[in-house]
Formats: C-alpha cells, structure tokens, sequence
C-alpha cells in the first residue's frame, strides 16, 4: 500500500493503527474459521471417542475372561497335584521336569512360567 491511493475516512489514522486492525480482523476470521471446523468434527471426534470407550471396555471383558480362565486351570493343576500325592509327603523325584528345550519367555520385567497341565482329562 502507498500514502498516495489511499482513501482514509479518518484522516488522523496511522498506517500502523490501520495495519493492527487488518492483523485484528484476519485474526478474528482465522478464529471464527477455526471454531467453524472444530464444531464441524465434533460428531464424528464423538464417535471415535465412544468407538474407543467400546474396544476399551471388551478388551477389560476379554482380560478378565482370561484370568477366570488361568484361575481354574491353576486350581485344577493345583487339586490334580493333592490328589497324586500323599498329604505329608514330598512329590516324587520322577515327576517329569520342564523340558530345556522349552525356553522361558521373557517380556521386559515380566517372566513367564509355564504351566504343567493334566491331560488325562483330555480326549
């Protein structure tokens, strides 16, 4: 812009005072534009967030399917185990150990033990 094309209704007015309330105006427009599209995303940022609230939910359901799971085996290894030996006596040397083969996998802090299971029950 140059002093000579312009036109000012207010002959006082600075170049400055006028360059602040453009930079005021597309400020405003740019929050308008912004609030605009956040409130054009709102249903579907409301669905994703009730999509994950679902998934979180199930994978807690599964989670806890699973423990239930584990508990029982555990508790019926444990009860399969009482009932082979004698109460008061040490379980016998020839009970097969876990393989070496099999190695113990490990995940960060997290060890994993496994389990012996009774496969008499078994078909």
């Amino acid at each position: 812009m140059t002093d000579q094309g312009e036109n000012s209704t207010d002959p006082g007015e600075s170049k400055q005072q006028r360059w602040i309330a453009e930079v005021q105006d597309a400020l405003d427009r740019t929050g308008d534009a912004l609030r605009t599209a956040w409130d054009a995303t709102r249903e579907s940022r409301m669905g994703a967030l009730e999509s994950a609230k679902q998934a979180a939910q199930e994978l807690g359901e599964v989670i806890d399917q699973g423990i239930a799971a584990a508990k029982e085996r555990w508790a019926a290894a444990d009860q399969g185990d009482e009932s082979e030996t004698p109460s008061g006596a040490e379980p016998s040397s020839e009970e097969p150990a876990v393989s070496e083969a099999e190695p113990t996998p490990t995940s960060g802090d997290v060890t994993i033990t496994p389990v012996e299971t009774d496969t008499t029950d078994q078909p």
